[in-house]
């Protein structure tokens, strides 16, 4: 009995001796170094026990034994210090560690190796001198990174990747996507890029991107930007502002686009089957215009401490497209002597205001909780005329919406193998649209869904990491004289992740999931295509149910190439999609849920540095879609694209090209054809500003954009070209100003989307 109540004695005491070590890391300045990494060496200097700090250059490092140890502490582009210290029998906090600049590495050192290190469940990526020289912006600078899988358009600012819509960060803050080209390139100390990540902040992404930055705690600047295209009437004109005191920082944001164009060609023959006989219609437009215009402008106020962040904005946006028309010759049953004109002009308007307040408050090292609202409303005025001869046809629409949404996340991570995440999320919309002209209805939406889901990851050892998240939504909605509908789904997450070595990983996972229909959709309106064919809503659709099956690979090798491959199947069962039916001496165009659609999707990507100055990045992707209940309607496609990057002192040369690409839309079952696109661009770099010139198809006249599609009833084919896809050529110029002490660049996150409940045609 004492024997044991010994044992039981010791081994209760070597649990109390394992403590907790704390402490931070800061540079010269007395900023905080986040995400530096932290290691527990023995006196021989064999590694124990490790971390990394957090986004305020704090770190935790649990069950440490009491003893004599190393501590070492490294940073990119700081000296690495290596402290002797000894661990006592209670927790104990380590005095701030400061760390000073390594002038030779950061002036004088090239990066000659593999920037991209294959960490435990990320890619970490260091920018390089050239990279970070030719980049106005932490959007140029992903681009230039040439990330395997990671898709950047500069031209539309859209990021995408093998796993699907990528999610922006700064410092582990979430960011927006289109617009964070306000960063500071040599600001970014580096890039961590995740794949369907599962643990922290980062858990429910398809794929995450962050940048890691220097912080500042004084000081401000002014950005100016512009973006003109030549070739057709197309501007992008930008200002950011901001300032920042201690822990707070006020932002401002504010721009205008504009486009301006004509010359839009469409070819298009139509058949329309009735039961008694067939019409046959041919339409040649060569005279069109469009002219639209966007401000927007948002104030920002974020506030950020070791215990919480929070941030609070405003916003207002102003669309307005007064000028959407189009002019055409149509011949019915191949009589081209009985040609009739007809005319068509559109024009809409939409003002939205919104507010943002979100907040992370970290409970302690192992728990956080997250909360996000959001609420906008929007004010929309739609118009349609129509005309054939002296037939006419008028729409006149005008809508409020009110939409909000909420999340509240909390995170649990016990120790180093587990980790707990609950979120739930909710959003609403209310809109009261109505219409009036040929067919005047009032049309009142309630629509509401809720999220709720539970992610638990395990770690079963350096190797592999497994995750189980299963959740469930509800949706509801209400159209006004409609039944209340109540639709339950039960959703799933579940993989796992395998490192095959320390410079390769594999992913598997397999999902259930769901999507609502479009507001759009949700009505009982009528509208007039033309006068043979009605555009009606359906509010009884069913919820689509998502399953996917998913496989990813990724390998580093050094020096030359990084490869990411992509093998995907996803099944759309109640896939909503345009439907096609006759009523009478009509044909009616709605939608319908009682297909299912699925593709199937392969795809590698490769990027490689053959030099300091030369880089490339290659893509390719075979996909294949079809609707399993009509035979015959499937599409596959081969595409491949490259992208080249040439430095050259102050010059920064990109050339790209992408294949023809052929796809049949889920959505609209239209079978779509693009052509092939090339484009060369120039950029100067200097300290503060840029200056960049580029042109797209330069050498090719008259690309054409093809369309066929088969209802049944309805069939048409169709050949378009318009001045926007032709030879063009932009100037973009943009100047930094700043005063204070440097500050770091803030993300411009401004919603310009405007949201929409009108049923339209086209």
């Amino acid at each position: 009995m004492k024997l044991a109540f010994f044992c039981l004695f010791v081994c209760l005491f070597n649990l109390q001796a394992q403590q907790i070590l704390t402490g931070s890391i800061v540079d010269e300045n007395e900023m905080e170094l986040p995400y530096s990494n932290v290691q527990i060496l023995s006196l021989d200097s064999i590694p124990l026990q490790g971390s990394t700090t957090d986004s305020l250059g704090c770190f935790t490092i649990r069950d440490v034994k009491a003893g004599k140890y190393l501590l070492s502490v490294s940073y990119i582009g700081y000296i690495t210090q290596v402290i002797p210290f000894e661990m006592p029998t209670t927790d104990y906090q380590f005095p701030p560690i400061i760390l000073k600049t390594d002038k030779v590495v950061l002036n004088e050192v090239k990066v000659t190796g593999n920037s991209f290190i294959q960490k435990k469940d990320h890619l970490l990526i260091i920018p390089d001198k050239q990279q970070i020289k030719h980049a106005f912006g932490g959007y140029d600078l992903l681009y230039n990174l040439m990330i395997p899988g990671l898709t950047i358009d500069r031209k539309n600012k859209t990021v995408t990747s093998l796993a699907g819509k990528v999610t922006l960060y700064i410092n582990g803050v979430e960011a927006d996507m289109r617009e964070i080209q306000a960063l500071q390139p040599k600001d970014i100390e580096r890039v961590e890029y995740y794949v369907m990540p599962k643990t922290g902040q980062f858990t429910g992404d398809a794929a995450s991107v962050n940048y890691i930055t220097k912080i500042y705690k004084t000081g401000g600047y002014i950005t100016l930007d512009g973006d003109q295209t030549i070739g057709y009437t197309k501007g992008i004109y930008n200002i950011a502002s901001k300032i920042l005191h201690n822990n707070t920082s006020y932002i401002f944001f504010g721009g205008a686009k504009m486009a301006k164009y004509n010359g839009t060609e469409i070819g298009k023959s139509e058949d329309l089957f009735f039961p008694d006989h067939t019409i046959h219609r041919t339409t040649m437009n060569n005279n069109a215009h469009y002219k639209s215009n966007q401000q927007y402008a948002q104030f920002k106020v974020s506030n950020n401490t070791k215990k919480c962040d929070l941030s609070a904005s405003a916003s207002f946006v102003r669309d307005d497209t007064p000028n959407d028309e189009q002019n055409r010759i149509l011949n019915y049953n191949r009589q081209e002597h009985d040609s009739i004109h007809s005319f068509e002009r559109r024009d809409y308007k939409s003002q939205k205001g919104a507010i943002n307040l979100t907040g992370v408050f970290r409970v302690d090292d192992r728990q956080f909780i997250k909360v996000r609202l959001n609420g906008a409303y929007t004010k929309n005025k739609y118009n349609r005329l129509y005309t054939e001869n002296e037939q006419r046809s008028l729409s006149n629409v005008d809508e409020d919406l009110y939409s909000f949404d909420a999340f509240l996340g909390y995170n649990y991570k016990p120790n180093e193998k587990n980790s707990l995440y609950t979120k739930i999320t909710h959003f609403h919309n209310i809109t009261s649209t109505n219409y009036g002209g040929d067919y005047s209805s009032l049309q009142h939406l309630w629509e509401g869904e809720t999220l709720l889901a539970t992610e638990y990851t395990h770690t079963f050892n350096k190797k592999v990491m497994a995750i189980f998240a299963p959740g469930v939504s509800w949706i509801n909605y209400k159209l006004r004289g409609q039944d209340l509908l109540e639709i339950w789904n039960l959703r799933l997450n579940t993989g796992v992740r395998c490192s095959l070595d320390s410079k390769q990983w594999l992913f598997l996972i397999f999902a259930l999931g769901n999507n609502q229909p479009d507001i759009s959709y949700l009505n009982t309106a009528n509208q007039t295509i033309d006068f043979y064919q009605i555009k009606r809503g359906n509010p009884y659709l069913d919820n689509t149910q998502i399953y996917t099956i998913f496989g990813m690979y990724e390998g580093s090798f050094h020096p030359l190439f990084n490869v990411q491959g992509k093998l995907y199947y996803e099944y759309n069962k109640n896939n909503i999609y345009n439907h096609y039916s006759v009523e009478g001496n009509k044909l009616i165009s709605s939608y319908a849920s009682n297909n299912s659609f699925s593709t199937t999707n392969v795809e590698i990507a490769i990027s490689s540095r053959f030099s300091e100055n030369f880089r490339t990045n290659v893509n390719l992707k075979y996909n294949y879609m079809n609707v399993p209940e009509v035979s015959g309607l499937h599409e596959n496609n081969f595409f491949a694209s490259l992208d080249v990057n040439y430095f050259i002192k102050a010059f920064a040369i990109n050339a790209y090209a992408k294949t023809t690409e052929r796809k049949l839309d889920q959505s609209t079952l239209i079978y779509t054809k693009t052509p092939a696109i090339y484009g060369l661009s120039v950029r100067y770099s200097g300290t503060n500003w840029m200056a960049e010139v580029g042109a797209e198809n330069p050498f090719t006249k008259h690309q054409h954009y093809r369309e066929y599609a088969n209802y049944g009833v309805y069939r048409y084919n169709q050949v378009q070209t318009s001045r926007i896809y032709q030879q063009t050529a932009y100037v973009k110029l943009a100047y930094t100003f700043d005063f204070g002490k440097k500050t770091s660049r803030e993300n411009n996150d401004v919603d310009r989307s405007i949201n929409s409940a009108i049923l339209k045609v086209r």
